[in-house]
This record gives structure tokens, sequence and C-alpha cells, in this order.
């Protein structure tokens, strides 16, 4: 069974929007050889769930689509999560049915929900774990258990899985062949005023250095640093001092040289990146998905940039084209001299080269073999 001319439901704990992770990425290119049905977190539940639970659908492009439904039980226990899986995935599945389709596939990033591919109707299953999320999720276990096979990010992930009996590979984060092409128009109509700037790309919360970010703010008063990405610096706790930091930077607005933009769509993002002279992962290290690998790092590269952050384990070989330090001041210096001395030109080519290897073609012509493999 190959990935193509197929029905596949992408399951994601992050709502389709111009926010895109991972889950979005990959459903967008799973879409332009096969059909997708992109399934939707439900909203926090409602009593009325349990009379009343419509199934809704939208499209992104003709072979892309999202579903919205609900839970029809609260998630108060594992017997009454089970109980409800049961439920929604027998309603879901009528849903399609209704619809004509079968045979579908299951790609599950999702570790919370929708864990048994069979009771959706589905012929294969796949869970692709993207995050560390510690085992401490039901969904999880179950999706280990039942999942044909279990695809990763990382070798670190996987072996989390050992005790699991499906087939377990490396398929690691991907990059559009879109995303290493920009256009001039969309370049000179930038909606910034801004030139030579710092950019993060990507949520702004817990999982920040926001104590790193401001020193780098303080000793470059010169660079501008530009922030694209949705603010949500209460959704999880934040450190006392990394907190009082990201207030003073985000909500008092303190440094002149700080411009939060908010959210833009993703394929808009290519755009903000190549206009910017540096890019930046301040990432708190003590919080432990933290130390594998950053998501917007293979964005960054497409457009040969400069990333400067710390020793990310995915990363740990990339010296050569990455700056990369586990000290902060490590990490400021390496800023300060890059900014004073500049570096090699050929560095922008080599990072390029590094992100094609990356791109979805090449991940997915891997992904679709596996599935070969083991559906046969």
């Amino acid at each position: 069974m190959k990935l193509e001319n197929q029905v596949i439901l992408v399951t994601s704990n992050e709502p389709w929007g111009d926010l895109w992770y991972s889950k979005q990425n990959y459903a967008y290119e799973l879409s332009k050889n096969n059909t997708v049905y992109f399934i939707n977190p439900p909203t926090k539940w409602r009593p009325g769930n349990l009379f009343s639970n419509p199934i809704t659908e939208g499209s992104y492009n003709e072979n892309l689509h999202y579903i919205n439904y609900e839970n029809f039980l609260p998630l108060r226990s594992n017997f009454l999560n089970k109980l409800n899986n049961k439920w929604v995935s027998k309603h879901l599945k009528k849903y399609f049915e209704k619809k004509g389709i079968t045979d579908t596939i299951l790609w599950a990033f999702d570790p919370l929900r929708l864990f048994n591919h069979k009771e959706l109707g589905c012929k294969f299953g796949i869970y692709h774990c993207v995050d560390f999320y510690y085992f401490q999720y039901l969904g999880e276990y179950e999706l280990c258990q039942n999942s044909d096979l279990l695809f990763a990010t990382s070798q670190r992930f996987l072996d989390d899985y050992g005790d699991y009996d499906a087939p377990k590979y490396v398929v690691p984060h991907g990059i559009s062949t879109e995303e290493f092409e920009t256009k001039q128009e969309e370049l000179d109509n930038l909606d910034i005023d801004i030139q030579d700037y710092a950019l993060y790309v990507g949520v702004i919360d817990h999982r920040m250095d926001f104590s790193l970010l401001e020193r780098a703010i303080q000793k470059f008063p010169d660079v501008p640093f530009l922030f694209v990405g949705p603010l949500r610096l209460y959704h999880r706790p934040i450190k006392e001092k990394d907190l009082a930091a990201a207030k003073r930077i985000f909500e008092e607005k303190k440094y002149a040289n700080l411009h939060a933009i908010g959210s833009r769509h993703f394929k808009t993002l290519k755009n903000y990146i190549k206009k910017a002279k540096f890019c930046i992962s301040f990432m708190d290290m003590e919080y432990h998905a933290n130390t594998v690998h950053h998501h917007k790092t293979l964005v960054y590269l497409t457009q040969g940039k400069p990333v400067f952050g710390p020793i990310f384990s995915e990363y740990k070989d990339l010296g050569n084209i990455m700056y990369m330090d586990n000290d902060p001041d490590g990490q400021l210096n390496l800023i300060a001299n890059f900014l004073e001395n500049g570096e090699a030109p050929e560095l922008e080519q080599l990072r390029i080269e590094h992100a094609r290897q990356y791109t979805f073609e090449n991940v997915l012509a891997k992904a679709s073999k596996l599935v070969e493999q083991h559906s046969s």
C-alpha cells in the first residue's frame, strides 16, 4: 500500500488554522497525492454534547478538509475516556461511511484521543510522535498498543517505545519545497518597517528562555528583535524570574527594539525569515522537550539564515552551520562576534543544502516505503 490516492485521517491536538505545526504541514503535504481529513481537537465539553453532537466540515483546498466534532462524555477517568473514544470513533466512522469513504489510514499526531484506528474503520494506523509527551496521557499508551507503525521525529522519542511491538522508525520534521522560494513583490510589501532584525518565529510561551532574551535585547540595543507568533504567557507555569522578564518585554513593552506583531499564516513566514539578519532559538533547556529540536530551525535554514541557540541533541553535529552554546553567556558572545565580524559567505548555501535533505518529498518517500513494507 503506497501513500498515493489514499484517504488519510490526520488527528491533531492543535486545530487547523494559520498557525501550522508539524501536523498541519504533514497534512498539507500528504494532500498533494491523497485526500486528507484533518480532525480538529474538540472544544471544552458541555452537557449538551450528550444529546447533540453534529460533525461539521470545511476545506482548505480540494484535497484537504478539516473536521469538527465534540466529545460525548467528560473525560474524568480512564473508563469514561475509553467509552467516549468508542462512541466518538463510531460517530466519525458513520459520518465517513455516509460520504462513501472507507478503507482509510489513520495518521495520528494527537496523544490524547481517537487512539484506536480500527474503531474508526481505518485499515492501517500510524502514531507519529513529534514531541515529548512523557506518557502522561492514556491516548499515547493506547496508540502505541494499537498502531501498525510508530514514527517519531527523533530516536530519543523512539527509545521510550521499546516495550511496544509495532515497528518503530525515525521520520523527522520535514520542510516543503515551497519554503525555499520567495517572491520579491511579497518581500517588498511585508508589513514591517525594520531591517537587519533578529527573528523568532513561533509560539511565545513557557518554553522560551525569557531571561536570556531580555539580556540579548539589552546587550544589542541597535538590533531590532522581531517576534512573529502568538503570545501565550499564562497557558503553562513559567519560572518566576522568566515571567517577570516576559512581562517587561511583551506586556510593559519596556524595550524600544522589541517588535511583536502576533501570528501570521505559516506560508508567509518565509518572507519574514528572508529579510532577517539572523534567527534565534532561545529555548529553556530545563524544559525537557526543548532539548531535542526546535521545529522552526528547518524553516530558518531553508533561507540560509544564521541560527543562535542552545545545543539541541538533533543538531549537535551541525556546529559548522549553526551557532550553539548551552551557556547563555556563550550564546550572547556568539551573536556579538557575528555582528562584529560577520561570517563566511558560503555558510548560507551550506544551510540551504542541509535543509533540502528534509524536504517532504524525501521524508514522505521514506514513510511511504515503510507503510508499503508493513501493510503487505
